[in-house]
């Protein structure tokens, strides 16, 4: 079985996920993770004990107290008022097993597409025990999680999913990509099975009860509260590792131990949460994954997105023919970037990537909205500094490698967004386009800095 070890790029340390505030190490679960390491295939049967009042304050601390409300509609600051009484009530509940997490707040975030993505908000309560459960599932399981695997794991980004993308594709023999996607993945995670693979090392009963509620614990809507036994809410602390444990197991593992003792080629995955990259050598190796996958997802409950899920000759090979006969050869998007073949000053062929045309748009129509709401409720210092928050974070993801055009094209674009609406904050215009870029001069907005390298043996300046 392969394990996770020493991760093989050594550049991670450049994008490092921000982690929430407060006491971090709870002494507890880092036992829990030691003897995960140690005896990888060991089963957990006492959990419960973990969640102290001692805990339980550690958890909250560690909590965004700017994070929306739920239902009950009680803040972090509010909660903490009488935070010891609190939680001598809510461990008295865990103790006597008679805690029912309230039901989710939904908001439905809109898409590119029309759609809508639905966002959950639990309790400040629920997050305190999900933030607990969170770091309990995550000392058990993160020892046995693939290196391959990229998304919500401390230490561990887009960048370096990214990296791995572009080393495997640029030193294996890859010439077959299979873009998997998951249709409505964390809308249809069936709570049986996901207790099912739980079970399968966590024996304590009373633990796993817990999570059973919080899946089951239902969304309150117009009509009423609606519980179902598929999903688990995005934004809810806890959904992202059992996200991963489930995935891990239904994707990573049978790969690792089934799909590639059959496979005559080479071949990897490459996971962020439910966005998957599978690489093949040989052409009969993918497209016998590609028959045999959607009974495999069938048996745990999943399905695939057949719009969106797509298999691909993306190799060096076959973009090295295409460059000498002048053909084309088709791009892959991933992670917000669409990744394609050109060539290095040497004349070599080489995996090269830039914004997704969709990710820049809805980017800059964001902007756009946010900026026509926001002209006359803010003054202009305050709006000005706003969109340099924007705009750096924009420029911290999307600055890597090979991507510089496309980061100046965005900002060449905020800055006509910004010029359009600020003359549109009155009759009067606030600027000319002389005015607004000595206005730029005084107080500069960020620009792109130093890229983040995708390639362990460059820097890029």
């Amino acid at each position: 079985m392969e394990r996770r070890g020493t991760h093989s790029n050594a550049c991670s340390t450049e994008t490092l996920p921000t982690l929430r505030g407060g006491t971090t190490a709870i002494p507890g679960v880092e036992r829990i993770a030691q003897r995960a390491r140690s005896q990888p295939e060991s089963s957990f049967s006492a959990l419960m004990h973990h969640f102290s009042v001692k805990n339980l304050q550690v958890c909250f601390e560690s909590l965004d107290g700017k994070k929306a409300v739920g239902i009950d509609g009680v803040t972090k600051e509010q909660y903490g008022e009488e935070l010891e009484d609190n939680l001598q009530r809510l461990h008295q509940k865990l103790h006597q097993m008679s805690y029912r997490p309230q039901a989710v707040r939904r908001v439905e975030i809109p898409k590119e597409d029309g759609s809508t993505r639905p966002l959950g908000i639990c309790c400040i309560e629920d997050k305190i025990i999900q933030e607990m459960t969170q770091r309990i599932l995550e000392a058990i399981y993160e020892p046995t999680f693939l290196d391959t695997s990229y998304g919500f794991r401390s230490g561990r980004s887009c960048h370096d999913a990214l990296r791995q993308l572009n080393q495997e594709m640029m030193r294996q023999r890859v010439n077959w990509v299979a873009d998997l996607d998951l249709a409505r993945f964390f809308d249809t995670m069936p709570h049986q099975e996901i207790l099912s693979v739980l079970a399968l090392r966590i024996k304590d009963r009373k633990f796993l009860q817990l999570i059973a509620r919080m899946l089951k614990a239902g969304v309150q809507t117009p009509g009423g509260v609606v519980v179902d036994e598929l999903g688990s809410p995005q934004g809810s602390i806890v959904s992202p590792v059992i996200a991963n444990i489930f995935l891990d197991h239904v994707l990573d593992q049978w790969f690792s131990q089934v799909v590639r003792q059959h496979c005559r080629g080479y071949c990897s995955i490459i996971r962020y949460a439910d966005d998957t990259m599978v690489l093949f050598e040989r052409e009969d190796d993918a497209h016998r994954f590609m028959r045999v996958l959607p009974l495999r997802l069938a048996k745990l409950g999943l399905t695939l997105n057949q719009a969106k899920t797509q298999l691909l000759r993306f190799g060096k090979q076959a973009a090295w023919q295409a460059i000498k006969s002048g053909h084309k050869l088709p791009t892959l998007d991933y992670l917000g970037f669409t990744h394609y073949w050109g060539r290095s000053r040497t004349g070599k062929v080489r995996l090269k990537r830039k914004t997704s045309k969709k990710r820049l748009r809805r980017a800059l129509v964001d902007l756009k909205q946010w900026l026509r709401q926001e002209r006359n409720a803010r003054q202009l210092p305050q709006l000005w500094q706003a969109i340099g928050s924007k705009m750096r974070g924009h420029f911290n993801y999307f600055g890597v490698t090979d991507n510089s055009r496309a980061l100046y094209q965005f900002e060449r674009s905020v800055h006509e967004l910004l010029f359009k609406w600020l003359n549109r904050r009155s009759q009067r215009r606030s600027f000319t386009w002389d005015s607004f870029l000595r206005y730029m001069v005084r107080f500069p907005l960020p620009r792109p800095g130093r890229l983040v390298s995708l390639l362990p043996a460059l820097s890029i300046g």
